[in-house]
């Protein structure tokens, strides 16, 4: 084999080499978690002037506050008026709400199965969601009053959940 060929059969080998890495490392990519809630699910005793915040391992998507919501009582009832508000790095989202927060009143964080990063990754809610005190936002759960309003794609996810609910109640 002449100098020629060797060359030109090195860069073909290290060409496909790259190519397998970066196909590879795709695959390794980290799975974009919901790092933080609070209050998380299930908190008593909760301020009326607490900060509502949610956190995430990766920048969020432009628009995805559409997907998040504060409910009285649970997530069938009324939204509470108010504004997400993204950090800097897009990375959480605190709620602030129009009015201070009911005394003695259960609240529901909503966060919509279709979350995305700024990468347009899905948001997974598996593996630290139930540790905050989270539960699957179903169909049957959303139907029980939700209405069509946040039964869209924005709010359900690929396995058929509509999100997480976070549960608190105030002091």
């Amino acid at each position: 084999m002449n100098v020629r060929a060797v060359v030109r059969t090195s860069a073909l080998l290290v060409t496909i080499g790259v190519g397998a890495c970066s196909a590879q490392s795709t695959d390794l990519e980290p799975e974009v978690q919901l790092a933080a809630v609070y209050p998380p699910g299930g908190s008593l005793d909760v301020s009326v002037d607490a900060t509502i915040t949610i956190a995430f391992t990766h920048p969020m998507m432009a628009g995805m506050e559409a997907y998040l919501a504060l409910h009285e009582s649970d997530v069938t009832g009324p939204l509470v008026p108010g504004t997400w508000t993204w950090s800097q790095d897009r990375m959480s989202a605190t709620f602030a709400p129009a009015a201070p927060l009911q005394p003695r009143t259960d609240y529901a964080i909503h966060l919509g199965g279709g979350l995305r990063t700024a990468m347009s990754q899905p948001v997974s809610f598996e593996m630290y969601g139930m540790q905050m005190g989270g539960q699957w936002a179903t169909g049957n759960m959303m139907r029980g009053g939700m209405g069509p309003s946040m039964m869209g794609s924005g709010w359900q996810n690929g396995d058929g959940t509509y999100g997480m609910v976070f549960t608190f109640t105030t002091a």
